[in-house]
């Protein structure tokens, strides 16, 4: 009897191992912001997670009825250091589009408060926005 209870354990260790690596790797990214280089990344989902009720990560597009387009971002880190651009460049108002509710966003501005760069990542990595 102890002998398979060994076997029969080792088959219960080695199903919940093996689903454990099926899990894929999970990323959460909190807002980062670094004020010299005038760049802020993040995952919405981290974001939205975290225990804090400070950060938060956004890109919005705003069209108008003359047919323009801008779009703007903002980002706020737990320690309460905030940072907005803003652009009308087509490529960059494209990408604001593309965001989804739990992408990873990294953007960066310049010394006038212009976005002047725009990047979205989506991967099953960074945690989902929990309820």
């Amino acid at each position: 009897m102890t002998k398979m209870n060994a076997v029969l354990g080792c088959a219960v260790a080695a199903v919940l191992a093996g689903s454990a690596a099926w899990a894929g790797s999970r990323y959460g990214y909190p807002v980062f912001i670094d004020l010299t280089q005038k760049k802020a990344y993040g995952t919405l989902g981290a974001a939205r997670n975290s225990t804090d009720a400070t950060q938060f990560i956004s890109c919005d597009v705003h069209a108008y009825k003359d047919g323009t387009k801008n779009m703007s971002c903002s980002a706020k880190n737990t320690s309460g250091t905030s940072v907005y651009c803003t652009s009308t460049v087509a490529g960059l108002v494209d990408s604001a589009r593309g965001i989804s509710g739990d992408s990873f966003v990294y953007f960066e501005w310049d010394s006038s408060g212009a976005c002047t760069y725009l990047g979205i990542g989506h991967s099953s990595e960074y945690a989902p926005k929990q309820l």
